[in-house]
C-alpha cells in the first residue's frame, strides 16, 4: 500500500485501484449518495466499495493530479478554472433526486442548510479536485457532503478557485483584479443566473462563518484535528476573508453582473 499525501496525514492509503481512509457516522449515507451519482452516469466521483469491520472506508481511486497551489501554471490556468466550474455543474445535476429517492435515515458531518435543493460537496476546492493536463476530471473527499442550496456549494467553490481571499496572505496567488476576473469566469462557466450572482457575495460570507462556527465548536468538543486547525489560525484567516469580502462587496457585484 502507498500512503497518500494531503489531509489526514498518515491515515489515507492507496491499495491498487482502491483508497482506504477513516470513516465516520456519515459514511453510509455518503456511500449511498456516491452510488446515486454513478446511477446517474456521473463517473467523476469515487466508487463506493465497502466500510470495513475495522471502521475504514474503501472507495475507488480517482486518477489525476491534485494540487491546491493556484500559482501553479497548470492548476491556476483559465482552462482549469472553466473545467472545474463545469464539473461542479455536472455534479450538481447528478446530485438531483437523492434526497427524495433515498429512503434510509441520513447522517451528515455538517448540518443541512435550507432549502435542501441537492447534496452539495461543500469543499469543492483545488485540493479536492483531480486534474489531468489542464482539465478538472474528478472530485474526491465527500466527507463534508450535506443537503443545501446549489448556491451554498457555488459560493465556496468561487471563494476557493478565484480565490476571494486577502492578497496580503502570502499563500494567495492573485491580486484583487485577477480574483474578480476569475470569479466571473467561474460563474459564467458554471451557468450561474443573475439572481445567483447577486446573492453570491453574501452567501460566501455565510458559508465561511458557518465553517468557522463548526471548526470552533468541533475543537471545543475535543476534535484534535479541528483544534490544530484553529490553533494554526485557520479560523482567523476565514474571518479575515469575510472582512475582505465585505470591503469589496460592491466591486464583486459589479464584476459579476
Amino acid at each position: 500500500m502507498k500512503l497518500l499525501e494531503g489531509g489526514r496525514t498518515g491515515q489515507i492509503w492507496r491499495d491498487g485501484d482502491s483508497v482506504i481512509r477513516p470513516s465516520g457516522a456519515w459514511t453510509p449515507t455518503v456511500h449511498r449518495f456516491l452510488r446515486h451519482l454513478r446511477n446517474r452516469g456521473f463517473r467523476a466521483a469515487p466508487e463506493p466499495i465497502a466500510i470495513s469491520a475495522e471502521g475504514q472506508e474503501v472507495v475507488g481511486y480517482v486518477a489525476g493530479r491534485v494540487c491546491e497551489d493556484l500559482s501553479d501554471p497548470l492548476v491556476g490556468s483559465e482552462r482549469m478554472l472553466i473545467s472545474a466550474a463545469r464539473l461542479l455543474h455536472e455534479f450538481h445535476s447528478a446530485s438531483e433526486g437523492f434526497l427524495e429517492s433515498d429512503g434510509e435515515i441520513k447522517a451528515w458531518m455538517l448540518p443541512p442548510q435550507e432549502p435542501r435543493e441537492i447534496v452539495c460537496h461543500a469543499d469543492f476546492a483545488p485540493y479536492n479536485v483531480a486534474t489531468v493536463d489542464h482539465e478538472a476530471v474528478g472530485i474526491i473527499d465527500f466527507d463534508t457532503a450535506h443537503p443545501a442550496p446549489r448556491l451554498w456549494d457555488l459560493a465556496y467553490a468561487v471563494y476557493r478557485w478565484a480565490p476571494l481571499s486577502d492578497p496580503a496572505n502570502p499563500a494567495v496567488a492573485f491580486d484583487l483584479d485577477e480574483q474578480m476576473r476569475r470569479a466571473e469566469i467561474f460563474c459564467t462557466a458554471y451557468g450561474a443566473t443573475v439572481e445567483e450572482r447577486r446573492r453570491l457575495p453574501d452567501m460566501i460570507c455565510r458559508r465561511l462563518q458557518a465553517l468557522v462556527d463548526f471548526m470552533v465548536a468541533s475543537a471545543a468538543a475535543g476534535d484534535e484535528s479541528f483544534a490544530e486547525d484553529v490553533s494554526a489560525g485557520d479560523a482567523r484567516l476565514y474571518l479575515n476573508d469575510i472582512g475582505y469580502l465585505g470591503m469589496h462587496r460592491n466591486r464583486l457585484l459589479k464584476g459579476l453582473s
